[in-house]
């Protein structure tokens, strides 16, 4: 499933979750982008303690990359 896709379905497919708006849905794709273009993020399969310090190192809201980096991965299962 497509990452903007599985945000935009992901309170079905989890029902504790609540429904993101388009805004927040962009903010995540932007993200996850940001880290692929600054060579952050490369296809990880999984996060790992050195994507986590990368993350840490070049972002100062870090957690909300790594919920991004998250969520991705969460999107690669559907």
């Amino acid at each position: 499933m497509e990452f903007r896709e599985y945000l935009m379905q992901k309170h079905l497919i989890k029902k504790d979750k609540k429904k993101l708006k388009v805004i927040s849905i962009d903010q995540y794709i932007n993200r996850l982008e940001s880290m692929r273009r600054n060579g952050i993020y490369n296809e990880e399969k999984q996060i790992d303690s050195i994507l986590e310090l990368k993350i840490q190192d070049r972002y100062r809201d870090w957690k909300t990359y790594m919920k991004t980096i998250e969520h991705y991965l969460s999107s690669k299962n559907f």
